[in-house]
């Protein structure tokens, strides 16, 4: 058989679980080696029940492994090992990572990336808030992960994809199986959008309802902190931050009505001692690389001149700016503007434009010479 083949049997069993199927590859490093195994070896190994060396010599799940390997070139699906250099390093920390990952689309996941989660029906409040966050957060760099699920899910891919962003989908079934139906067009919008589609499963995985707690445990793995926007009491959701708080993460949620169901479970996060969140910016605040993500988008979109004249400058100021605010820098960006081509290159109103620069400037990020005349502070 290919290498390949080998991963695909591993991951398809479904008895042996994450921890088991690490374990045996930490001790014989290829799938390869324990398919050959004969029954007397996997019981020296003194891991496996007896059930699951049932599992590992299923003549089933055997003959399955072309049937699979067909539907991945048809569908264009690739895998890796967590062998593998690109396998995302956070996932890999946690206490059951899968030992493979099928994906379509662009991998890169060893970015800054946020999880957004929460309920699959949603106040038009609760999909505002996922809306609005989702799409701050990817208009400064930051990648948004969750389970193109209904809902804030849909919406919080969404948002991200609007702001020019990429996102990350983890499914709970198979690649070949788009759940839910609906969300087709979102599938496509994110591949061609250079964004992941991700799933420990082999084509042909249902989505099964026992796939999605587990589903969850990856999207807070390859996360930096998962944001809860409505939740009821008992959700999904509220599973995948229990995973955030066990690998380490932080969670955030947004507060919501206290007499709504879709609210009950994020309002109770905070009272645990998630952080409340009311803007983009107690996100960013929590994490040290908050600066960078803004000075990065700034770099690439300056003009090389500026970039030449300020290669040693402090980007450090430009943290924690709105989305109107760095459209606004951009524009200052190559030299001293007027108050009037200011307000003409931004297509705001001239009231709009003098409440940024008025913010910027008490943030320290320009400065005002005489006679309405702005620059940088750098």
């Amino acid at each position: 058989m290919k290498e390949i083949e080998y991963w695909i049997w591993i991951t398809s069993l479904e008895g042996l679980g994450a921890v088991k199927a690490r374990t045996l590859l930490k001790i014989y490093k290829h799938p390869e080696i324990i398919y050959h195994m004969s029954s007397q070896e996997l019981v020296k190994t003194r891991l496996l029940t007896d059930k699951n060396i049932q599992e590992l010599l299923n003549c089933n799940k055997r003959e399955r492994i072309s049937e699979i390997y067909s539907s991945m070139v048809k569908h264009n699906i690739k895998i890796i090992s967590i062998f593998d250099e690109i396998y995302p390093d956070n996932l890999r920390q946690i206490y059951d990572p899968p030992v493979a990952l099928y994906y379509i689309g662009k991998f890169e996941i060893n970015a800054f990336i946020i999880a957004i989660v929460g309920s699959r029906k949603t106040t038009s409040y609760g999909a505002r808030s996922a809306k609005k966050l989702s799409y701050e957060l990817a208009a400064r760099g930051t990648r948004i992960v969750s389970g193109l699920a209904r809902g804030i899910d849909r919406i919080a891919h969404e948002g991200c994809l609007d702001a020019g962003g990429k996102t990350i989908a983890v499914l709970g079934c198979g690649l070949d199986n788009i759940y839910p139906p609906d969300n087709i067009g979102l599938f496509d919008r994110i591949v061609n959008s250079d964004g992941l589609i991700l799933s420990e499963y082999p084509p042909g995985m249902p989505p099964l309802q026992r796939n999605f707690p587990a589903r969850n445990r990856i999207i807070s793995g390859i996360s930096s902190g998962v944001l809860v926007v409505e939740a009821a009491g008992r959700s999904g959701s509220l599973i995948t931050a229990g995973y955030a708080l066990e690998q380490g993460r932080e969670v955030f949620a947004v507060p919501g009505n206290i007499d709504s169901a879709y609210s009950g479970g994020a309002n109770q996060l905070i009272k645990d001692g998630a952080k409340m969140v009311l803007e983009v910016n107690d996100i960013l605040e929590e994490f040290p690389w908050g600066e960078k993500i803004i000075a990065d988008i700034l770099k690439e979109d300056l003009s090389n001149n500026f970039i030449k004249q300020n290669s040693k400058s402090n980007f450090s100021i430009f943290r924690g700016l709105s989305t109107e605010e760095i459209r606004m820098v951009k524009i200052i960006s190559n030299g001293v503007h007027h108050i009037d081509e200011i307000i003409e290159k931004s297509n705001i109103s001239a009231k709009e434009a003098n409440n940024f620069l008025f913010m910027l400037e008490m943030k320290g990020v320009i400065s005002q010479l005489p006679g309405k005349i702005f620059e940088l502070c750098l």
